[in-house]
């Protein structure tokens, strides 16, 4: 039955007859065409097969009785798939057969009609993107990449059958499309590689020491967003003034469309300094700016007068004294003070209890430190108290914590009076406010290329400000951070480590780059704290290899009655003046002969500090102290509001303590002593146990 001459080319039909339909029970023995579509029927089924699916070849088998149609899908995976409609009277067949290829070529040919009116634009800005004399950032490939897609979906097309039907022109914009990451990659690697060779004079002479292979490719770098990881000692900063050398040279900015941020006001100094140093005038008007003098600037920009910082932010004494004057005032009414009192029986702060005798204790120096510290975390997260409820809601210490919110959110509360009242803004304010302008237009960012040293350091709040200003259209500023995940220690002040491990997921347009050479520290203590270090799976793995290198082990473990001896030894075999960092995990472990060794050792110039406080420094040989139980790492107390809103979730053990002490080790050239009394904590138990770490346990 062959039913085209009625119902056309759009409807086309044939069965078998109804004796054939006998013999082949359940194969297929219709076929018809309907709306760019095969049907075939068998008695229980029925199959669309779609032209995008067909290839358009059938072949006729011509049988003893009947004839058969086996129609062909594309090929997929090195594999062909085939139907077969059996028991088809054979003239008809062979006439259908050609009826179905003359409708598919009809098909075919409007496809590649209309797929050959986009090809050129895709093809001609795709070759425009390929060979841009700079670095192609993935926006710009996306951008293409979103054209091509929607081009097709106009067309109603998929990728596959554009492919099928012009393999050959398709071919070279299939890997863009499919794998458009590592094509990029590919590419600008390449072109690195080009362009690195364009600026052998600026890396060789800039800095004082020539500018290794990483540090070349990390000036060049310029995606949307760029990460470089720069571990201890790899020259982090060199980088940061070849790249403003090489946008300035390379006429990508003027030095007035760069922004660079520091986190201290002695970091940013430092920076302006360097720059004025190596660069000279050209770099004058860079801006290089701490966070809260960004802030400063942009509220000064949109309010157009100078905006008051309260003394209090300034003065910590007089902030104490504002908190204990609050306090004093707030306990007066009794239902607060009762507020308190039951909060306390249940679960004490700063060791005080909910007694008769807490009265007296308005004034306790801890007391008053606790209740800082919450409203120090509140105005900095700046949410509403029932978003801080929702944070917690999960916390297995939840009552404790809700508890501890409904005693400090009226403080909270009245400081932000204060500060309305006085017509002052407190630091966090700058930065919420800046960011804020920023979001709504008010503020347009001048800066092409924005760059932020110690990265790792980031709060949410700062990263607010930042991630406002590089999504501000359309401009869109370039963002370089630069840091070091294994050196977060700043949780305390704010920061979030999982802001810099999770730089790619905030920002999807992105490049990581590794600074893979140390020339601080041997490759000695580099086995020992790179691997301390990355026994946190949370930390980003990289590899940091030291420019100098020995056989002989450089980290030792010894007794802290031995602190003396050994630097009487240090003391004897000095040639010249050598520094040595005493480091404690605290202010109190200072020790208490350390003015009689500075007069004693007079060929080693003796510094005590915190490991927070070395943070930046180097010397030639490091002694860690007190590398105790409860002491290194610092003892887990109760975790209280504070810490509860700034700790991530399912943190590896002591993440903080374990970085901090691989900020320790690194500050040491040629030796790191690790001293601890009785069996050490945790941290030594893991040096002396493990046989992953090159160490000396001295006697």
């Amino acid at each position: 039955m062959l039913d085209s001459e009625n119902h056309g080319v759009s409807n086309m039909q044939l069965s078998a007859s109804k004796t054939a339909q006998f013999f082949i029970a359940n194969e297929y023995h219709h076929v018809g065409l309907e709306d760019e579509r095969l049907v075939l029927t068998s008695l229980h089924s029925e199959e669309r097969i779609p032209f995008t699916v067909w290839n358009g070849q059938v072949k006729v088998h011509r049988g003893l009785l009947w004839a058969e149609l086996q129609f062909f899908a594309h090929p997929e995976q090195m594999t062909q798939r085939s139907w077969l409609v059996q028991g088809l009277p054979w003239p008809q067949a062979r006439q259908f057969a050609h009826k179905l290829v003359s409708a598919y070529q009809t098909w075919f040919n409007r496809q590649c009609v209309e797929l050959s009116t986009h090809l050129p634009a895709w093809q001609q800005s795709l070759h425009e993107l390929v060979h841009l004399p700079a670095f192609l950032p993935h926006s710009r490939a996306e951008q293409w990449v979103r054209q091509v897609f929607s081009d097709l979906s106009s067309m109603g097309m998929s990728l596959e059958e554009a492919i099928n039907h012009l393999p050959q022109a398709m071919d070279p914009l299939t890997p863009w499309l499919l794998e458009t990451n590592q094509t990029l990659l590919t590419r600008n690697q390449h072109w690195l590689e080009v362009e690195r060779n364009n600026w052998t004079v600026l890396f060789s002479q800039l800095e004082s020491s020539p500018l290794n292979l990483s540090q070349q490719q990390a000036v060049l770098l310029n995606d949307d967003h760029n990460l470089v990881l720069a571990g201890a000692g790899s020259g982090k900063t060199s980088v940061l003034t070849a790249r403003v050398a090489y946008l300035l040279q390379s006429h990508l900015a003027q030095a007035e469309e760069m922004l660079l941020i520091a986190f201290g006001k002695e970091a940013a100094n430092e920076m302006a300094q360097r720059l004025k140093n190596t660069i000279g005038l050209a770099a004058d008007h860079v801006r290089v700016n701490t966070f809260h003098q960004l802030g400063l600037y942009i509220i000064h920009q949109v309010e157009g007068q100078d905006v008051a910082l309260s003394p209090l932010a300034l003065d910590e004494k007089q902030k104490k004294a504002w908190c204990m004057d609050w306090l004093k005032r707030h306990w007066m009414t009794p239902t607060n003070f009762k507020r308190w009192q039951k909060h306390l029986i249940q679960w004490p702060i700063a060791y005080l209890a909910g007694d008769d005798e807490l009265g007296s204790h308005v004034e306790d120096p801890k007391l008053i430190a606790w209740l800082e510290r919450q409203l120090d975390q509140l105005a900095q997260l700046a949410l509403g108290k029932k978003a801080i409820q929702q944070q917690l809601i999960d916390h297995p210490d939840y009552p404790r914590l809700n508890s501890e919110l409904a005693l400090c959110w009226p403080c909270f509360q009245a400081w932000q009076q204060m500060l309305k009242e006085s017509h002052h803004i407190d630091f966090n304010m700058m930065i919420s406010r800046a960011a804020e302008y920023v979001r709504k237009g008010k503020f347009t960012a001048p800066w092409k290329y924005i760059m932020v040293d110690e990265y790792q350091d980031i709060s949410p709040q700062r990263l607010e400000l930042i991630q406002a200003l590089c999504e501000q259209r359309p401009a869109s500023p370039n963002l370089f951070a630069v840091g070091d995940d294994w050196q977060s220690i700043y949780q305390f002040a704010g920061s979030d480590v999982n802001l810099t491990t999770e730089f790619s997921t905030r920002f999807p347009h992105s490049t990581l780059h590794h600074l893979d050479i140390t020339y601080r520290f041997n490759d000695q203590i580099g086995a020992v704290a790179n691997t301390f270090v990355q026994k946190n799976p949370q930390q980003l793995p990289k590899t940091l290899n030291s420019f100098k290198t020995q056989k002989q082990r450089a980290v030792h473990l010894c007794a802290s009655n031995q602190v003396e001896k050994v630097l009487d030894q240090l003391n004897r075999k000095a040639n010249t003046t050598k520094r040595v960092l005493l480091l404690g995990r605290n202010h109190y472990h200072r020790p208490e002969h350390l003015s009689d060794w500075q007069q004693r050792y007079l060929s080693l110039k003796l510094e005590f500090m915190t490991c927070h406080a070395s943070k930046g420094k180097e010397a030639d040989y490091v002694i860690i102290l007190a590398v105790n139980e409860g002491q290194f790492p610092a003892r887990v107390k109760s975790l209280h509001l504070d810490s509860a809103l700034s700790q991530p979730e399912k943190a590896f053990p002591y993440a903080e303590e374990r970085r901090l002490f691989y900020v320790a080790m690194t500050r040491a050239k040629e030796k790191v002593w690790v001293t601890y009394s009785g069996n050490g904590s945790c941290f030594v138990q893991e040096l002396l146990a493990d046989n992953d770490y090159p160490v000396i346990k001295q006697k």
